[in-house]
């Protein structure tokens, strides 16, 4: 997993998916904020903390500019999914 990050961040992709099916497949009380911030800033996270302890890799520059790029994706879709639900929210009342 070391040798391959992008292998890393796909399986933790699919392992957050699945953790939020089963967390609503429970009916976790987790805030929908709370829910949110997790859905859009786990994998960021994760991909961060590898880039910085990922050494010397000859993935390194390849997954930085990765890293780079899922950061401004996961931001611009927090923004989009939080107005969105916020109009939803508006249109129910």
């Amino acid at each position: 997993m070391k040798n391959n990050p992008f292998l890393t961040v796909i399986l933790l992709f699919c392992i957050q998916v699945l953790l939020v099916k089963y967390l609503d497949y429970t009916d976790f009380g987790m805030g929908e904020g709370v829910s949110l911030a997790f859905m859009c800033f786990f994998i960021p996270t994760v991909s961060v903390v590898l880039n910085l302890f990922l050494g010397e890799s000859r993935y390194k520059k390849a997954f930085r500019y990765f890293t780079f790029f899922i950061v401004i994706i996961s931001l611009l879709a927090f923004v989009a999914l939080s107005y969105l639900g916020a109009l939803g929210r508006a249109y129910q009342h």
